[in-house]
């Protein structure tokens, strides 16, 4: 048995659908468990919705979502010709449509948008975009079955960012999904939505699909998680900013999560953590290129020599340096137990940290509330923001034990003004927060020194196209 997730690019329009039902034909001997996303921009269009009836526009959300709806009958015009089958995704469409409009008028009354009702807004366009995949398996001779995600994710009521209750999921997929997958029917169900004990939607948050299918894919003791996208797998860098990139072959569980953490979108950060425990590898596949290998993800075979090899470069191009230091010099231990105190409370995510006897200075997305992060670390001392500032992070195995390596890094970024270094803390990164005027050409000296002054046939593909 496999778990086959499918993103909002492979699923953007009909032919694309047609592909991705094609796709899951050719694995069909192996048992699929399908996971879907929202078409290309559904999330952002429900998040619009949803938003414009809090200002009290409920037409004009009622206006984006019947724009929404329209992309999906027209999908299923193209897919599906059954009349019998057509008809029952339209009558789906229009119960989604007027659940939908339901909220709205809730809403544009209120002027109130609460994390609950967003989630429930979003919580639509994979159940769209999935009853069309489920219809056009059917449509193509497959025997498919349609699962709404709520009968088995069962999460916490953190909303937005909603974890899985594992146990439960664990119960309710073994007595749902096994009996569709030992009678040779292909489970569809969607990504990135899960339901609270209290039976309301909750989403894991944005582009969580990934991790959609990998709890799936941990529950149901999957022989592999095959993670299909609009890219060949995961590469040195982001093609968008670097030329001549090349395809990572294999990579570990840590190394993947570490370029995920750090910035690269192939994966949702969470995607290995089901999966770890279980040993169960990852695939990363392109659906526009069938025939291609991808990158596969699993634990690292025995090292064959001391030699460390950077596998792949990620970046954040917004993250804000905040540094802090006490007013007086009385108990380092209670001034760090003071600072990270507040971080733990703001729920603040930090990215890297260094400290000295009595400072400390560490990253944050550029989306944080610094001011108000900084307004409460003045309690504990004086607070410096430096913004304008982007990440670096070069990752692979047996960074910390190679001779050299630093010397590599800085003698590629000579002319960037660095701000932080975080090196040592793991083995299979090195961080630089850095102008982020100075990013993309940053990121093409790096990639120069460690990926076009020589060729790893067992570690790299030829480059991508």
């Amino acid at each position: 048995m496999i778990v086959m997730k499918f993103g909002g690019t492979s699923n953007k329009d009909a032919e694309a659908m047609s592909n991705v039902i094609r796709i899951v034909s050719d694995h069909r001997a192996e048992s699929p468990f399908v996971v879907i996303s929202a078409i290309a921009n559904a999330t952002n269009e429900l998040e619009q919705a949803a938003r414009t009836a809090a200002r009290g526009e409920a037409a004009s959300s009622v206006h984006i979502l019947e724009t929404l709806l329209g992309r999906h009958r027209e999908i299923a015009r193209v897919l599906i010709r059954d009349a019998a089958r057509a008809a029952e995704v339209r009558s789906a469409f229009d119960v989604y449509l007027t659940e939908l409009k339901t909220l709205v008028q809730g809403v544009s009354i209120l002027r109130e948008l609460t994390a609950r009702t967003m989630d429930a807004f979003c919580s639509y366009g994979e159940r769209f975009s999935s009853r069309l995949i489920a219809a056009g398996l059917q449509e193509a001779g497959l025997r498919a079955a349609w699962i709404d995600a709520k009968e088995f994710m069962v999460t916490d009521s953190n909303f937005g960012r909603a974890k899985p209750l594992m146990d439960v999921v664990c119960e309710r997929l073994e007595r749902i999904a096994r009996p569709l997958l030992e009678s040779g029917t292909i489970p569809v169900t969607q990504g990135f939505i899960g339901v609270s004990d209290t039976g309301a939607y909750t989403t894991m948050g944005r582009e969580s699909s990934d991790f959609s299918a990998s709890i799936i894919g941990a529950a149901m003791d999957a022989q592999r998680v095959q993670i299909w996208t609009d890219v060949d797998g995961m590469l040195t860098a982001d093609p968008r900013m670097v030329p001549d990139v090349r395809k990572v072959k294999c990579i570990s569980f840590e190394e993947a999560f570490e370029l995920s953490y750090f910035g690269a979108k192939v994966l949702h950060p969470n995607t290995m953590l089901p999966l770890l425990e279980k040993n169960i590898p990852v695939e990363i596949r392109n659906s526009r290129r069938r025939e291609g290998t991808g990158t596969r993800i699993e634990r690292p075979l025995p090292e064959r020599g001391s030699e460390a090899i950077v596998k792949s470069i990620a970046f954040s191009p917004e993250v804000t340096l905040i540094t802090v230091k006490p007013r007086k010099r009385v108990n380092q231990y209670l001034f760090w137990e003071g600072a990270f105190s507040v971080l733990s409370r703001c729920g603040v995510e930090v990215r890297n940290v260094t400290t000295s006897e009595y400072r400390m200075a560490f990253t944050v997305d550029g989306k944080t509330d610094a001011g108000q992060l900084k307004n409460e670390l003045e309690q504990f001392g004086q607070v410096e923001l430096i913004g304008e500032q982007g990440s670096i992070c070069l990752v692979g195995s047996g960074l910390r034990q190679s001779a050299g390596i630093l010397n590599r890094v800085f003698s590629a970024l000579a002319d960037a003004r660095i701000s932080m270094v975080a090196f040592g803390g793991s083995d299979l990164s090195i961080t630089v927060a850095l102008d982020r005027a100075q990013l993309a050409g940053s990121l093409k000296a790096l990639h120069r020194e460690f990926f076009q002054t020589g060729r790893n046939v067992d570690v790299f593909d030829v480059p991508v196209n």
